[in-house]
């Protein structure tokens, strides 16, 4: 036993800014779901707000963010996802280190996705008026209503794209016993003791700079104020 767990380690795959905005984008689209489902709409805007400010922040650690959450680190060509996806019936494939070829895919396109509605609610105009988005001034009446149409039917889409997701995940855990929610949370992975030389070079080996994050959120802050308000200064 003690050999055994000699020959394992565990090693840093998300950072604490990937993990809690993964967890928040979580929280924000369930707050959306609900508001809108009961037609709270003053808190279905807020919590759509929310959503974007999470989604921008998360598009810029992208870019400046630590190794695993850098899209160009994980953003792959077909050839890597079509050779992925030929392994998918077979358990005993290597583990990536952050996000397969396929995952990469799947978020790439939920982040498109959620983007797209947010920025269809924020055109919307509600049947009444009262809790249109705050660009609806920019639109006609009808164009305002046709945009909140498709505001809706792309978060049903949205919504059918998690729940692929979270098949995606559930078929890691069991079928290739692969845990993906365990790093998530607390941001490590165990891996063999040989594998350390392959994947050290990708190891997130600690926190980026804090001026980094701050330098973002104040951006991001800045926007969505700037869109709250209808870019009436």
């Amino acid at each position: 036993m003690e050999s055994a767990l000699a020959d394992t380690t565990d090693l840093r795959v998300w950072d604490l800014p990937v993990r809690a905005m993964h967890w928040l984008l979580v929280i924000g689209i369930g707050v959306c779901w609900w508001t809108g489902l009961h037609n709270e709409l003053e808190y279905h805007l807020y919590s759509g707000c929310a959503v974007l400010w999470i989604v921008l922040m998360r598009l810029y650690w992208g870019v400046v963010g630590s190794s695993t959450a850098r899209f160009v680190n994980f953003v792959r060509g077909p050839k890597a996802i079509l050779d992925y996806a030929s392994t998918l019936h077979r358990r005993d494939t290597p583990r990536s280190h952050g996000h397969n070829a396929l995952g990469a895919i799947s978020i790439v396109f939920m982040m498109g996705l959620v983007l797209a509605v947010v920025i269809l609610g924020l055109f919307a105009v509600d049947v009444d008026g009262l809790y249109s988005g705050p660009l609806s001034s920019y639109v006609t009446f009808k164009q305002g209503r046709d945009l909140a149409h498709l505001h809706y039917h792309w978060f049903n889409i949205l919504l059918w794209v998690i729940a692929l997701h979270l098949t995606a995940v559930i078929f890691h855990f069991i079928y290739k016993r692969q845990n993906l929610i365990g790093p998530m949370i607390h941001g490590k992975r165990p891996v063999d003791a040989g594998d350390i030389g392959e994947t050290a070079e990708t190891e997130i080996g600690g926190a980026r700079p804090l001026w980094r994050f701050v330098i973002g959120a104040v951006l991001a802050t800045a926007i969505v104020y700037a869109v709250s308000i209808g870019f009436y200064f």
